[in-house]
């Protein structure tokens, strides 16, 4: 486990959690960025501002290394977003911290469901999901790829 703080984001954080997300993409997932639009990561603070939102980053020596959004869906349905940690802290825990806060936040605002969609090439984040009990409930192929959907009932 590396001790690694998750926390909040604040707005000193963005070109770090904009780089960070960005640099992921376009490393080990270049054939799907259509399926995710950067609009959001360009304004954090809006996006995941307001009520039932949050967004949280890990940090570690005043670096950003991992994120993960929440986003209301409806009332009692969460949108589980941009779920990233960096290669070189995989498999070392900070993603299961990163959910589990998320989780407990959706908890915290009494939603009912989580949902977390994912490409076919996010294998450690959907193998994670599932092992933290979400279950796949659909499999969507678009423009050559699968988009896959996880639902969590908290």
């Amino acid at each position: 486990m590396t001790n690694a703080e998750i926390r909040e984001y604040k707005a000193g954080d963005s070109s770090a959690v904009r780089d960070l997300i960005l640099s992921i993409l376009q490393k080990e997932y270049p054939f799907d960025q259509s399926a995710y639009k950067e609009t959001d990561i360009n304004d954090i603070s809006g996006t995941y501002s307001g009520k039932g939102n949050v967004f949280f980053v890990a940090e570690k020596n005043g670096n950003v290394i991992g994120t993960v959004g929440i986003k209301r869906d409806a009332s009692d349905t969460a949108l589980l977003r941009r779920f990233f940690v960096n290669e070189g802290f995989r498999k070392k825990g900070i993603g299961t911290m990163l959910l589990k806060n998320a989780i407990d936040f959706c908890k915290a605002q009494k939603y009912r469901k989580i949902i977390f969609r994912a490409t076919d090439r996010m294998i450690q984040a959907m193998n994670l999901c599932k092992k933290m009990g979400f279950e796949e409930k659909e499999n969507i192929e678009v423009s050559g790829f699968n988009i896959h959907k996880f639902v969590l009932k908290v």
